[in-house]
């Protein structure tokens, strides 16, 4: 049953990526960073994607195990 729930993980953390780093996107963060560092805007969004995803997914994890857990699965 515990691996049930490490799927869950994983099929909400991979497709989350991509779409927390469209959003960071929308943040206008040029005036921070020197002009034509792009690359280093979208390593800081990469990175800032990743967390943000590994967090939520954590977080709906352990919503899930404790509602497994409620209903005596």
């Amino acid at each position: 049953m515990k691996y049930d729930i490490q799927i869950w993980f994983f099929i909400v953390f991979f497709p989350l990526i991509p779409i927390v780093f469209r959003t960071l996107m929308a943040i206008d963060v040029s005036k921070i960073f020197k002009k034509n560092s792009v690359w280093e805007i979208r390593l800081l969004f990469m990175f800032t994607s990743i967390i943000i995803a590994f967090l939520v997914s954590e977080a709906f994890m352990r919503f899930l195990e404790r509602l497994v857990s409620f209903f005596g699965y």
